[in-house]
């Protein structure tokens, strides 16, 4: 099946970009000034970093597959991070990162949540080990779902 030709996204406004920073900042502790050198663009439920260039706007005319990095998706009215981004950038995190054992990595690739009590408020979560960041969860009270690639999760799991 082909892959859709989509137009160049556009550049968000300022709000928005210090809407997503602040984001990023109040949930996982990153460093606004970590996407100084970014421009952060979107499409419809996507939004994509890409090095800041002067030449963007040279780019817009272009038709194209994909932009960047693709960094967060909307989900109804949140901010997903995709496990792209966090494998880059997530090292940089300072909150809502949860660590996970080996036994909790392999539990997860076989069952859809992990039940288990975290200090942390309901939302979108980091998940590592002791070596890699590993992607993105969900904490919801009492539970912790994984969002693995499974692609990742077959180097992750050996199988």
């Amino acid at each position: 099946m082909p892959r859709t030709i989509k137009p160049f996204p556009i550049e968000v406004s300022k709000e928005e970009r210090e809407f997503i920073l602040n984001y990023l900042n109040e949930r996982f502790g990153f460093a606004q000034e970590t996407f100084d050198n970014y421009h952060i663009l979107k499409g419809v439920k996507n939004y994509w970093l890409l090095s800041k260039s002067q030449h963007l706007e040279k780019l817009r005319s272009l038709s194209v597959e994909v932009v960047g990095l693709v960094f967060l998706r909307q989900v109804s009215e949140y901010l997903k991070p995709t496990s792209a981004f966090l494998q880059r950038f997530g090292y940089l995190a300072k909150k809502n990162v949860v660590y996970l054992r080996e036994e909790d990595v392999n539990f997860l690739s076989e069952h859809p949540f992990l039940r288990i009590d975290l200090p942390l408020e309901p939302g979108y979560v980091i998940l590592r080990d002791s070596n890699w960041v590993l992607g993105c969860g969900l904490y919801l009270p009492g539970r912790l779902y994984a969002f693995f690639e499974k692609k990742f999760l077959k180097i992750l799991t050996g199988s």
